[in-house]
Formats: C-alpha cells, sequence, structure tokens
C-alpha cells in the first residue's frame, strides 16, 4: 500500500510567551483525527532553539478515541542540528489505540552535543479515531530536579527469573535476569548474579549484560529427583558484596503424558463450545510463532497441543506440518484468505496431513478492514470441501466477534492485559466473546506471555500474574488458550516454566474443567470464582484480580471442605455452602471439594 502522508504544519501563532525556563509552550488545545488506513497524519511546530547537553522535559495532556488497531499515536520531539538534519528522537508518548481522558504524558531527555534546535511533532498512524491534545510544553530542568525524576523511577538492580519448575531425570536447567540500567542507581548495577540450588548441587554464576534478557544454563550433577528444592539468588557487586538477594522454589515433577490424542482425525465442537477430538473434549492449549524444529520441541515438552502454522507455498507447508507432527502438535493453518485455485491446490496438498487441525482464515481482519464479504469466498470455499476441520479468526477487538460470527467456528481474541488494564480486564473481555457466540463455536483466548508492552522498565510480568490470566479466563468460558508468544516467551525463564506448570495442571482438570461450570458469587468483587464439575471431581477455582491481597468469601460451594491443589494442601472449610480464605494479589487457588 503506497504510503499516505498528510502534514499539518503550526506557525508559531497560538505559542504561548514563554517564562522561566519554558522554552516551548502551545495556549490552544487542537485535535487529530485519523483513519486506519491513513499513514503518518502529522502536526508538527516550527523550531525553536535549544542548548547542547542540555536536560529537558516535555510534557502534554492527551485524550483519544481511538479505534483497535495497529496504529500508534507518537508525541514526539526531534533534536535538530545547525545544518537542519536530524538527530535523534525523544518519545515522550506511543500510545496503542485507546480510549482515555486527558492524561499527562511526560518524560525528560538530554540533548546531544551538535543539537542546535528542538522541534515538537504528533503523529497518528493507521489510527480510526481523534486524539485531543493541550498545555504541550518543553522545559529546560536543572540536574538536580533530573536526579529527583530519576530516583523516582528507579526499581530493584535486578528482576530475577528464577528456574521454577522442571521434570524429573532431567541434568540441566536454565535461569535469568534484566537488568534496566536507565532506572537502577548506577551504583547498585550488579556486576553478576548467582543462582544456586544447594539441594541439587547447583552453583551457577553469570556477568551482568544490561538492558538484556538473559537466559543461562546450569548444570545438574545426577538426574533431577521429583520434590521442591530451596533456590537462592543474589547480585553482588565487584567486590562480592549483596546486593540484593531472591529466594524461591524449584519445583520437580514427572513429566506429564501429553500429546495422548494426536492426531486429530475428527475434530467438532459441542453445545458448551468445547473442542472435540476424536470425541473427546480436548482443552486447546496453543501458541504463536514456533516453526522450527527446535521450536516444535519445545513447546511440546511444555504441554502445549496447538501451534499456529504457516509457509509460503505447499512444498514448505508440508515440510512445517512434518516438524509439528513429529512432536504430536496441532496444526492451525494460516491461510491469509486466499481463495479460489491457490486455496485450492494448497488444500488439495495438505487436507490429509496428519497434522492439520483447523483453518486459520486470516487475523484481525477488522483492523485491515477485511470485511465479513471479503472473508467469505474463501469461507465458503472450505466449507465445500467439508474437511471435518474447524474454522478459526483472530481478532483484537471482543466487540467485533459476533460481525464476523459467519465466519468462524473458532473466535480467537487477544486481550493483553498487564500492566495497566489489570486481570479483572481478561474476564471483561472473555465475558464479552462468550456472550456473543453462537452454539457449535468455541471461544478461544489469546494471552500474554512476555514482557510488558508499556512499562519502560520492561519488568517481566510474575509467575502469579501469569497463571492468573489464563485461570481468570477459564472461569470466564474460555474453551481455548492461546498464548503469545513463543520466541520471546522462552527468553524468561520463570514465565517459560510457569506455562509448563500450568499446562501439566490443566493435563490433570482438564476433564473437570471441560465439564459443567457454575460462576459464583464472591466477596470482594474483586475476586472471581467457578465451580468445575464432571461428576467424579468438584473443584473451586478463584482469582483475585486486585493488587493487593484479600480475605475472599466465596459461595456456592458444595460439600464440607476444600484442599489446595498445586501448593502445600491447605485446607478451608465450607459452611453453609461458602468458604473464606486468604488469596494475595493477582493470584489464583485452587481446591478440590470433598
Amino acid at each position: 500500500m503506497m504510503k499516505k502522508l498528510l502534514f499539518a504544519f503550526t506557525a508559531l501563532a497560538g505559542v504561548a510567551a514563554f517564562a522561566g525556563n519554558v522554552v516551548f509552550q502551545l495556549d490552544k488545545n487542537f485535535t487529530m483525527t485519523g483513519k486506519v488506513n491513513d499513514r503518518y497524519i502529522t502536526k508538527r511546530f516550527k523550531e525553536f532553539p535549544a542548548e547542547p547537553n542540555t536536560w529537558y522535559r516535555a510534557s502534554a495532556e492527551i485524550r483519544c478515541a481511538m479505534e483497535p488497531s495497529d496504529g500508534r499515536l507518537r508525541f514526539r520531539v526531534r533534536n535538530v542540528a545547525k545544518d537542519g538534519k536530524s538527530i535523534v528522537y525523544a518519545n515522550p508518548a506511543i500510545l496503542k489505540p485507546v480510549k482515555l481522558d486527558y492524561t499527562l504524558h511526560s518524560d525528560i531527555f538530554m540533548t546531544k552535543p551538535n543539537c542546535a534546535r528542538l522541534q515538537v511533532y504528533f503523529i497518528l498512524d493507521r489510527i480510526n479515531g481523534t486524539a485531543d491534545i493541550r498545555n504541550v510544553k518543553v522545559e529546560k530542568i536543572s540536574a538536580e530536579e533530573v536526579e529527583k525524576i530519576l530516583a523516582s523511577k528507579r526499581v530493584e538492580p535486578a528482576f530475577f527469573s528464577p528456574a521454577t519448575l522442571i521434570y524429573s531425570g532431567e541434568r540441566s536447567l536454565f535461569w535469568g535476569y534484566r537488568v534496566s540500567a536507565a532506572f537502577v542507581d548506577p551504583k547498585l548495577i550488579p556486576a553478576a548474579i548467582t543462582f544456586s540450588v544447594p539441594a541439587l548441587k547447583i552453583n551457577s554464576t553469570a556477568k551482568v549484560k544490561v538492558n538484556e534478557h538473559v537466559k543461562v544454563w546450569a548444570r545438574i550433577p545426577r538426574p533431577a529427583k521429583a520434590g521442591k528444592y530451596p533456590v537462592v539468588m543474589k547480585a553482588l557487586d565487584k567486590d562480592g558484596k549483596v546486593l540484593l538477594e531472591n529466594k524461591s522454589t524449584l519445583t520437580v515433577i514427572d513429566r506429564p503424558a501429553y500429546h495422548k490424542n494426536f492426531p486429530a482425525k475428527t475434530v467438532a465442537i459441542d453445545a458448551d463450545g468445547n473442542v472435540l477430538v476424536n470425541g473427546k473434549p480436548t482443552l486447546i492449549i496453543g501458541i504463536y510463532h514456533a516453526h522450527n524444529a527446535a521450536g516444535a520441541r519445545n513447546i511440546a515438552a511444555a504441554g502445549i497441543n496447538t501451534a499456529q502454522t504457516w509457509a509460503p507455498n505447499p512444498a514448505s507447508y508440508k515440510k512445517v506440518l512434518d516438524i509439528m507432527a513429529a512432536n504430536k502438535i496441532y496444526a492451525n493453518c494460516v491461510l491469509k484468505n486466499i481463495r479460489g485455485e491457490k486455496l485450492a491446490t494448497l488444500y488439495n496438498a495438505i487436507h490429509n496431513h496428519p497434522a492439520v487441525f483447523s483453518w486459520d482464515i486470516v487475523d484481525e481482519p477488522a483492523i485491515r478492514n477485511i470485511t465479513p464479504e471479503k472473508i467469505m469466498p474463501c469461507v465458503n470455499q472450505l466449507r465445500s470441501y467439508k474437511s471435518g476441520k474447524p474454522l478459526r479468526i483472530s481478532f483484537s477487538d471482543s466487540t467485533v466477534v459476533k460481525k464476523y460470527q459467519k465466519c468462524y467456528d473458532m473466535p480467537a481474541v487477544h486481550k493483553y492485559v498487564l500492566p495497566f488494564d489489570g486481570i479483572a480486564a481478561q474476564s471483561k473481555v472473555v465475558r464479552a466473546v462468550v456472550n456473543n457466540i453462537a452454539p457449535g463455536q468455541s471461544p478461544q483466548i489469546t494471552l500474554q506471555s512476555w514482557v510488558h508492552w508499556y512499562d519502560e522498565t520492561q519488568r517481566p510480568q510474575s509467575a502469579a500474574q501469569t497463571r492468573s490470566i489464563a485461570y481468570i479466563s477459564l472461569i470466564n468460558g474460555a474453551k481455548g488458550l492461546w498464548w503469545y508468544d513463543f520466541p520471546v516467551a522462552y527468553k524468561i525463564p520463570h514465565l517459560w516454566d510457569t506455562i509448563k506448570q500450568l499446562n501439566a495442571e490443566l493435563l490433570d482438570l482438564e476433564d473437570v474443567i471441560l465439564g459443567k461450570r457454575t460462576v459464583v458469587k464472591c466477596t470482594p468483587a474483586t475476586v472471581e470464582a467457578a465451580v468445575f464439575s464432571n461428576g467424579k471431581r468438584t473443584i473451586v477455582i478463584a482469582v483475585n484480580t486486585a493488587k493487593q491481597a484479600v480475605k475472599a468469601t466465596i459461595n456456592g460451594i458444595p460439600g464440607n471442605n476444600l484442599t489446595e491443589l498445586y501448593a502445600d494442601g491447605a485446607q478451608a472449610a465450607v459452611r453453609n455452602n461458602s468458604s473464606i480464605f486468604e488469596i494475595p494479589a493477582e493470584t489464583t487457588r485452587i481446591f478440590e471439594v470433598k
């Protein structure tokens, strides 16, 4: 698509008189309007003098009404050399499409040695909606104020990623860390990080690399046996002084018997939205972007049973499918809305392959202005073949699911909730999807499995958060969980280990979770819970979506007492169909009903 360049140049009219250290300020509001197919709608202001090697703060209040898309709103300040060439850009705000009231966005930056002028401008890129902007200002700030600002943003010197789970019999594991130098007092940046598991005789050390997620392999002298083992990680300075210490637990479990129901000879969806593989209700646990042999082996070992699969031609497609089949992974075959002879050729080449599980029609059609009418030729052609495999479409907006309902059997909806929306946003999206799908369709939810998008310190989400976004989705009716994405998730050891542990739990609970689900009332309202039963087992899953611990009252529970699963076997009494227990912030607790 040809780039569409739309520029608006604003002279100094409307720029307020400067006071004190303020070097640029607007005295009036303005609005920018964009469309999803428009590239680089830009409003920029005249350049103004600036000093080199000097700290400045740029700020603006922004109100947005921008529809979901792949676009961005950028608030930028350009360093300009004497000859007019751009040197570098500061970005006080880079916003994905969102709806919010006026919010202050501010950042500090130091000009480059050859900077002579600065220029403020705003860009709407591939966004449908409006942005109202006011109180735009650039001001020079002192070194003392810079230090106060940096101090307010500083974090612990290391974000540890300790190993949390491996399988019995293994002889190695990986652990990792991240140090974000921009947000750490220079005196607290460690020179090395140590990792030790005394009971397994593991002692491993890594020199620190700043601003990277680092993964370190550690050898285990003897094959690990099932059990729980204390772990200690330390951040050390160059003299060996401990700057930070983190204690955790490594769990070793026997490898579950994953991938027992492969290949998928028949795939159907029952009235409850359960996916039936060879007649058996199956919880789909999928992942994006794992197309090579090494990736397939890793996701199979983690208990993931389905992968997004694509290749540019039939011959290479069959090779990718061979990799999936070798690891007993169902392939969700991406088609990119092809039709006619091209679709017929691909279908004839691969439809009998044992790895083929579902057909992925097109990714996020709403944000690409691909209407249901544009998709139906591909859909109708596939359905005419009567392959017996469901049709899938992914969406980034739960509100459009119903609009495309005739085009799919499995809607997959993306909601990357952390850090700002919170885990409660995950349940809201799932409920919106479940309430808008027809019988014979199965709600699939995409989960975040990587570092925070917007958190400039890039702290990985915690193990408890990772687990909770999965269980809150199941409480609210998801019938499949898709992790996004493999290459990044695998870099962060504790996230990948959490996914492995979660999948072991899900395999154990699959028959119960896909049985009868009853959402129950909880106090406080920040806790959500459901009772699941298959006639033989009954469990209670409760998630605290709040960012602080609570004492929860869960109503509607049968039986006399509860025993916690996948923890230390804690007990909770049931009286008058209610139970009371503590739940830490953004954490899930699962109990067996006795």
